[in-house]
C-alpha cells in the first residue's frame, strides 16, 4: 500500500536525489502537481537520443512575484513510495511492438507469488495484483461463479484460500502489447508525461547483475498498471500505465533533474543483439 508521509528522522536518513541537471529554459512542457509542490517537465535528455522527464520542486511564491526566501519558500518535500507522478500514456493493444515504437509496454506477469509483489492500481487504490483479483473473484463468488479462467486479461489464474493466487501467462494470448497512442494536443498532458522518461540504468558494458544495481540507484520511478474490471466479461482488464515513485524520494532541487524508469535488462538485451527493442516489461 502506499505509504505514510515519513517522520523527520526517517527523512534525515532519505538521501536527497540528485540526477542529470537540466536547464528551465530547456523545458518544453510540463505541468504542476500543486498538493505536492513538483513540476513534471520535459525537455531535450542528458542521457538519451530525443526528450527527457525531469523533476523539481514547484514554489509558487515566485510566480506571484514574492521573494523566494520569505518564510514558506518550498525548500524540500518528500514524495513517499508508491504516490503517482504521471500517467504513462494512452493507446492500444496490439499482438507485438511497432518497428520504431520502443516505448511499447509489455503486460504480461510471471514468476513465483507474482501477484503478491506486483503493484497495480484498482478502483482508484494501490494495492498488489492479488488484492485486486481477490476483489473481483470474491464479487463473483457473491453471484454464484466461482471460475476462474477469465479473471485477468491475458493470464490464466487460480486461486483459493490454501494456495493464494498463482498466475501463468495464457501462451494462446496474443495482444498483450501496449502501444502508447498519443495525440499531438496531449503530448504534454498528464496521462502522457511518462512516456518521455528514460532508463538511467543502461549502459552497454554491463551485464545482468549490474543492470539491476544500476537500476536500483539511478531509476526512482516504475511503472504500475491501471486495471478495471469489464462489466461486461468480469474479467479484470488493464487501461493504462500510470508512473510512480518506486521510493521515498527526497528533493532539494528548483532546477529540473532528469528522472528514470527500468526498462529490462532483456529490453536492453534485445537492442543490443537485434537492433531493435522488444518492450518495456
Amino acid at each position: 500500500s502506499i505509504q505514510n508521509q515519513p517522520l523527520q528522522s526517517a527523512v534525515d536518513d532519505i538521501e536527497p536525489y540528485v540526477g542529470p541537471v537540466g536547464s528551465m529554459g530547456d523545458m518544453e512542457g510540463g505541468i504542476v502537481v500543486g498538493e505536492l509542490a513538483l513540476q513534471v517537465l520535459v525537455g531535450p535528455s542528458l542521457v538519451a537520443p530525443g526528450k527527457g522527464l525531469f523533476l523539481c520542486i514547484y514554489d509558487d511564491i515566485d510566480d506571484d512575484g514574492g521573494d523566494s526566501e520569505e518564510i514558506g519558500a518550498v525548500e524540500e518535500i518528500i514524495i513517499p513510495q508508491g504516490t503517482p507522478i504521471c500517467g504513462y500514456a494512452r493507446g492500444y493493444f496490439a499482438d507485438e511492438a511497432e518497428e520504431d515504437g520502443d516505448k511499447s509496454v509489455g503486460f504480461l506477469f510471471a514468476g513465483e507469488n507474482v501477484a503478491d509483489v506486483t503493484a497495480v492500481f484498482y478502483n482508484k487504490q494501490l494495492m498488489t495484483l492479488s488484492d485486486a483479483l481477490w476483489t473481483v473473484y470474491q464479487e463473483r463468488c457473491e453471484e454464484g461463479n466461482t471460475d476462474t479462467s477469465n479473471l485477468l486479461f491475458g493470464h490464466c489464474v487460480q486461486i483459493s484460500n490454501e494456495t493464494g493466487v498463482s498466475i501463468q501467462a495464457d501462451t494462446d494470448f496474443m495482444s498483450r502489447i501496449f502501444i502508447p497512442d498519443v495525440k499531438e494536443e496531449d503530448k504534454f498532458s498528464p496521462t502522457s508525461l511518462g512516456i518521455y522518461a528514460n532508463d538511467l540504468a543502461f549502459d552497454p558494458d554491463s551485464n545482468e547483475e549490474q543492470y539491476f544495481e544500476n537500476s536500483e540507484r539511478n531509476n526512482i520511478l516504475q511503472l504500475v498498471w491501471r486495471l478495471a474490471k469489464d462489466e461486461k466479461t468480469g474479467m479484470v482488464v488493464p487501461t493504462w500505465p500510470v508512473v510512480v515513485t518506486k521510493q521515498d524520494i527526497r528533493f532539494l532541487n528548483t532546477v529540473p533533474m532528469e528522472v528514470g524508469l527500468q526498462y529490462g535488462f532483456n529490453y536492453w538485451n534485445a537492442v543490443i543483439t537485434e537492433g531493435a527493442s522488444k518492450y518495456i516489461k
